[in-house]
């Protein structure tokens, strides 16, 4: 199949997992990054480079990931001239802090997608009252980079810790701080890597104790998984039915020992205590914290059996195939015969 790409490309993460993604699966892929062009031509240019480049590639299924500016009428444009699916996915449960069901614009684009993936099965309904054909799709590894890595006895002393969280600090996401400072309160000697958003000069003095000065990506996100005992997890939405991070997959997949704040619902996908663990208040994270620490073998085995069940059932290949097996047959027939 021919496949169109819109996605973010430049930072080398998600839109190159995808990519390479479809590639194993056999397709063909082009890819058109929205956010390099906007930067660079602005959002109306966007648009229309878009539907040039649709015209000229003629895709089979359009892959629009997140989207931001894309316009209603550029989807209704498409449609109206090419017989493709066209079908969006957003990894994010809101933008920039609010609900995607309380961002018209947006709304007035997803609603003209032949389907609409999110990771936050609570917005399925929300979104379906606004018209948008809208389906729950997690997230998913993508075992060439998220592996677990081989390393040597340096990397392990440079890059392995007892405590690490890697993701960032002073954003939206205030109730991630409490945790985080609730470590340092007890004197753990954690690591942080990931952006820091606190206003110039009003960095707490617990980020600037733990901070590394990097953020972890790629590779480099799997050494660390792989060298530390425990990644603590601290996602945004926890309220929100299935709503976690693509992070929980890569450290997963790194053979990372997962210990994350509990996500509602995460008890019908992962087998808690055996794949990862979870903790609901401050004080479960610091007594499991202290357990974990303590029975090594019991963790290492937990953080084995979660390797194996994100590669069996949790890849960014078995949420595209999910895609692509939604496909409705008569876009398959329209190209046969074109």
């Amino acid at each position: 199949m021919n496949i169109l790409l819109v996605c973010p490309m430049k930072d080398e993460q998600s839109g190159m997992f995808l990519q390479n993604s479809l590639i194993q699966l056999k397709h063909r892929v082009a890819y058109f990054d929205w956010r390099h062009i906007v930067e660079e031509k602005g959002v109306k240019n966007m648009n229309k480079i878009l539907i040039d480049s649709v015209e000229q590639l003629k895709p089979e299924l359009i892959l629009i990931i997140k989207g931001v500016g894309i316009t209603g009428e550029t989807i209704k444009r498409l449609k109206e001239k090419h017989k493709t699916n066209i079908v969006g996915w957003i990894f994010d449960v809101t933008l920039g802090g609010t609900f995607i069901k309380d961002v018209p614009q947006y709304i007035n684009m997803i609603k003209e997608l032949d389907t609409f993936y999110t990771i936050d099965a609570d917005a399925i309904n929300e979104l379906k009252k606004l018209k948008v054909n809208a389906k729950w799709l997690t997230q998913g590894c993508f075992p060439k980079i998220h592996k677990e890595p081989v390393y040597n006895s340096i990397q392990q002393r440079k890059w392995g810790t007892d405590i690490v969280f890697l993701g960032s600090v002073g954003s939206i996401h205030l109730e991630r701080d409490k945790f985080l400072k609730r470590l340092h309160d007890e004197g753990y000697p954690y690591k942080i890597y990931g952006n820091v958003y606190y206003p110039k000069n009003q960095e707490p003095t617990w980020v600037k104790d733990h901070h590394t000065g990097y953020e972890a990506i790629n590779e480099h996100h799997s050494l660390i998984c792989a060298t530390s005992k425990i990644i603590i997890g601290l996602d945004g939405w926890t309220d929100r039915k299935y709503s976690w991070s693509f992070r929980l997959y890569k450290t997963l997949c790194a053979n990372g020992f997962y210990l994350t704040k509990y996500t509602k619902g995460m008890e019908d996908i992962f087998k808690i205590g055996e794949h990862l663990d979870t903790f609901k208040t401050e004080e479960e994270m610091v007594k499991k914290i202290d357990y974990y620490l303590t029975h090594d073998e019991e963790r290492t085995k937990i953080s084995q059996e979660g390797r194996n069940e994100v590669l069996l059932k949790h890849t960014l290949k078995h949420r595209l195939q999910k895609i692509i097996d939604d496909l409705p047959n008569k876009q398959k027939d329209y190209y046969i015969r074109s």
